[in-house]
């Protein structure tokens, strides 16, 4: 299956499950949550008629405070327990968090399920009152149940979309310790580990486990950790308004010249042009 199968098989089961339970069903990746630039607006951002107005609120203030929600609040408690729970925001309006995949610390993403009216409580925007009272409610016997229900659904297209390099790959690997390389390289490519770093790990010397990445993937340790690296640039950029220092830092690259001219190399266009031949716009929750 090809990256772009796995994002349209994600793309589907979000619009279908938005449209089962009656309300938004989004996905964001990363622990930044930000949403995939590879899926449309609408698995990406809240575009109801509430969270519109909402948004609006204040000179745009509202927007603000719905970013500082999902980038600061949601995400400072998925750091703290990678574990589904249930979301109030500044408005009065109740969300569903189900971070994926289910039972790991670092989690790909999260789907965020609403927003739903709670069974008691009222807009804090009194003048949205009567678009608040459009959502469907979400009664307090249902969460379980849309933990257990999201986590089934999409579980495993996550997984397959975010923790499946094969599409990097020229071979598929079968030696389970060159497997277990590819796992901690995509859990941990910011950081910009070594191979001697890595060798450690498996008690192999760093020369061996060259050797070894190089002839089970069909390309070097270097070069496939710089693919990850700058894919997940990628992500960032198109997906958020960051800084370019900050999209380079957050993707493993400390020094932005060097980050720009590798992006270059791999895209075809320094970042900037790129995001604003490609990008989303702002980000926006």
């Amino acid at each position: 299956m090809t990256s772009a199968d796995m994002f349209h098989d994600l793309r589907r089961k979000l619009e279908g499950f938005s449209l089962l339970a009656g309300t938004g069903c989004i996905w964001k990746v990363s622990g930044y949550l930000v949403p995939e630039p590879d899926l449309p607006r609408n698995c990406g951002q809240h575009i109801c008629a509430f969270c519109t107005a909402v948004k609006a609120c204040n000179g745009g203030a509202g927007e603000k405070r719905c970013i500082y929600h999902d980038t600061r609040e949601i995400t400072g408690r998925l750091s703290r327990h990678a574990t589904p729970f249930v979301s109030s925001c500044h408005a009065g309006a109740v969300e569903v968090i189900v971070p994926l995949p289910p039972e790991s610390p670092e989690y790909a993403g999260a789907i965020l399920l609403g927003p739903f009216r709670p069974t008691a409580g009222s807009c804090r925007y009194p003048e949205l009152e009567p678009l608040f009272r459009q959502l469907p409610v979400l009664p307090e016997t249902a969460a379980e149940t849309y933990f257990k229900f999201v986590s089934d659904v999409f579980a495993g297209t996550v997984q397959q979309a975010y923790s499946d390099s094969s599409h990097l790959l020229p071979l598929r690997p079968r030696d389970r310790r060159i497997v277990e390389v590819l796992e901690f390289l995509r859990l941990h490519s910011h950081e910009n580990p070594s191979a001697a770093d890595v060798a450690e790990r498996l008690f192999m010397s760093p020369s061996r486990l060259l050797h070894l990445f190089q002839s089970e993937c069909g390309i070097g340790f270097g070069q496939y950790l710089q693919r990850l690296r700058l894919r997940k640039a990628r992500r960032f950029l198109l997906a958020a308004d960051w800084p370019i220092s900050r999209v380079a830092a957050a993707s493993g690259f400390p020094d932005q010249s060097h980050f720009t001219a590798m992006f270059r190399r791999e895209f075809g266009l320094p970042p900037l042009q790129y995001r604003k031949k490609f990008g989303h716009g702002r980000h926006t929750a």
